[in-house]
């Protein structure tokens, strides 16, 4: 089992005729970046539509959906990277997919976890993503081509290395609850 394996501990059964995405959404020109606030600051995050088209609909979306709202960073590994995304159970073993079940992952040989800031898709395995996504806090070449990016950090990255540097305990978990506030896609 992988690193990453172990720290997403995929304990949710998804359904497949369930949705998380809200169906008014009007389609309209992919985002391009979100604008993040966490209850450290704001993080704004370039996303990359073209790249990972998948990756980039469903996180904007669930954030437009306001599924992110008061979700916490629920695992936080110093110098790693920040994971949140879960808003079913907020404790990484939930969440799900715009679509209400796993998506396939999006790899692009252009880009690599190659240094502080880079959006990625958490996941248990080969297309397993849903809703969970994580920051690095370095390069962590260890994880291409096991894990979808699909952004960076281009603004706040103070704040990611707040969120960086809290105090843990059991599972990676942060002592004091840090959450995503509110999050929002714009073009």
């Amino acid at each position: 089992m992988g690193l990453f394996s172990k720290i997403f501990k995929s304990g949710d059964k998804e359904s497949e005729s369930s949705s998380a995405a809200d169906p008014n959404i009007e389609e309209g020109p992919p985002a391009t970046g979100v604008l993040m606030t966490t209850s450290l600051g704001d993080i704004t995050i370039a996303l990359y539509p073209d790249k990972a088209p998948k990756a980039c609909k469903n996180f904007a979306t669930l954030c437009d959906t306001h599924k992110f709202d008061n979700c916490p960073f629920h695992r936080i590994i110093p110098g790693f990277m920040i994971q949140g995304g879960d808003f079913t159970r907020q404790d990484g073993t939930g969440g799900k997919s715009i679509w209400g079940k796993k998506f396939e992952d999006e790899f692009d040989a252009s880009l690599h976890h190659d240094r502080k800031g880079v959006l990625s898709m958490a996941n248990s395995g080969p297309k397993t993503n849903g809703s969970q996504f994580f920051i690095t806090l370095d390069a962590c070449g260890h994880l291409d081509g096991k894990h979808t990016i699909f952004g960076q950090v281009v603004d706040g990255m103070d704040i990611v290395d707040k969120l960086g540097s809290v105090k843990t305990g059991e599972l990676d978990r942060p002592v004091k609850e840090v959450m995503i506030v509110k999050a929002q896609s714009f073009t």
